[in-house]
């Protein structure tokens, strides 16, 4: 269906990014027992004075990592890696970082950038990061919390800080969550503590949690995230349902990610939308599922945004309600408006296109506010820029992102 108040033109940028203003936090310094120092990786090559073992160093939620590409400022970016392992960029969208490597990530990067850019030389910059930690959690540990994590640690140096199980081994689940929630492995606690099993005794890796459960009739789930209570909450061996304890948590918070909410059940994470639940809609999927003794139930923090530039009444970022779209007339009266001087008939939406390339969306929000046309309102999704140009000096949008270089990607601003 062609809309005849929309018309596409291709993005005439070599770099395209989600700009906000510059918030980023300075680096923070090293710790001694924390992560190698800033390891600096080009896609060309490793900069000769980068540490091979800062190259090495694996990524894990919480992370902070600056990214750059040379010659294209519209792409340097502070991010953070989010609970699930993830990450936002221009153009590619969410970047799993987790359990990769500085250089890794690095050439993860140059790949997808490849499709837009010309050998795109990509420098990732690792900043000492806020986590740096190992966890272990559930009514099943002596002593919950976190603790520092140091180079070589495994699981049985993590049970001895803690104090290990609160109860008998034999009567303790365990469940090793790692690579930001990707991986479960369920650990076997009595030949481990007693030396039967070394193989049992696995590597850790800053961001991993070690969940400790009764064996007993009532046990503990665990939820963490946004909702009002995170913590441990009873249930019986028979299960409870997933209202039941979004319910006792207090219920998720503003800022949930509903349709992104992680239950890890069995070494299994599985992906559902709470949604439904406060609609009391148990028919659907969310609504049938049962959280058993050791599970763990994530809700993550909405992180879809639009980016408002030029001639609005308010610049910067703005939110999405998660999982939805923004109607543009609802998305400019959020914003405040089109300014007199704005170009009402002339009003651009940048977007990623199907084929992954940016695209430019040009469309008379003077008719759309007036009522007048055939066309319907066009829906903002998230990541979209919307552009109001000046009528006395109309500039592209092109030309507008090439020249905002000191700008930090959007996705990064929930996270500061």
């Amino acid at each position: 269906m062609t809309y005849p108040l929309y018309r596409t033109a291709p993005l005439l940028l070599p770099a395209l990014t989600l700009l906000a203003p510059a918030l980023l936090a300075p680096a923070l310094p090293v710790r001694a027992d924390g992560p190698p120092p800033a390891a600096f990786v080009t896609g060309v090559a490793p900069a000769p004075h980068a540490p091979t073992s800062a190259l090495d160093y694996v990524l894990s939620p919480d992370d902070q990592i600056d990214i750059s590409v040379l010659g294209h400022e519209d792409f340097k970016a502070s991010v953070t890696v989010l609970p699930d392992g993830t990450f936002n960029y221009p153009l590619l969208g969410k970047v799993h970082a987790a359990g990769q490597t500085v250089d890794g990530l690095t050439r993860t990067l140059i790949r997808g950038l490849s499709d837009q850019l010309n050998q795109p030389q990509v420098t990732v910059t690792l900043r000492a990061g806020r986590a740096r930690r190992v966890s272990i959690l559930g009514a099943g540990a002596k002593t919950a919390g976190q603790y520092d994590y140091k180079q070589g640690m495994h699981l049985l140096d993590l049970l001895a800080l803690s104090g290990g199980p609160a109860a008998s081994p034999e009567m303790t689940q365990a469940t090793l969550v790692t690579a930001g929630g990707q991986e479960n492995v369920v650990i076997n606690l009595p030949p481990l503590l007693s030396g039967a099993d070394r193989s049992q005794n696995l590597p850790l890796a800053p961001g991993d949690v070690l969940f400790l459960t009764p064996r007993e009739a009532l046990a503990q789930v665990q939820v963490i995230g946004e909702v009002s209570k995170p913590g441990a909450y009873d249930v019986k061996a028979g299960g409870a349902s997933l209202l039941s304890v979004v319910t006792q948590a207090g219920g998720p918070t503003p800022k949930a990610a509903l349709t992104q909410a992680q239950v890890m059940h069995g070494g299994q994470v599985t992906i559902y939308d709470l949604r439904p639940l406060l609609t009391s809609d148990l028919n659907a999927p969310a609504g049938r599922v049962r959280l058993a003794p050791g599970d763990v139930l994530l809700v993550p923090t909405n992180t879809a945004r639009i980016l408002a530039l030029g001639e609005v009444g308010t610049k910067g970022v703005f939110p999405i309600p998660d999982g939805e779209t923004l109607p543009l007339t609802v998305a400019l009266a959020q914003v405040g408006g089109i300014t007199a001087e704005g170009d009402k008939k002339n009003v651009d939406i940048v977007r990623r296109g199907p084929d992954g390339k940016a695209v430019v969306l040009v469309v008379n929000a003077d008719d759309l506010l007036k009522g007048k046309g055939s066309a319907p309102d066009l829906n903002l999704r998230s990541g979209d820029i919307l552009y109001v140009q000046t009528r006395s000096h109309p500039q592209g949008i092109g030309q507008v992102l090439s020249s905002l270089g000191a700008l930090s990607f959007l996705g990064t601003l929930s996270h500061l």
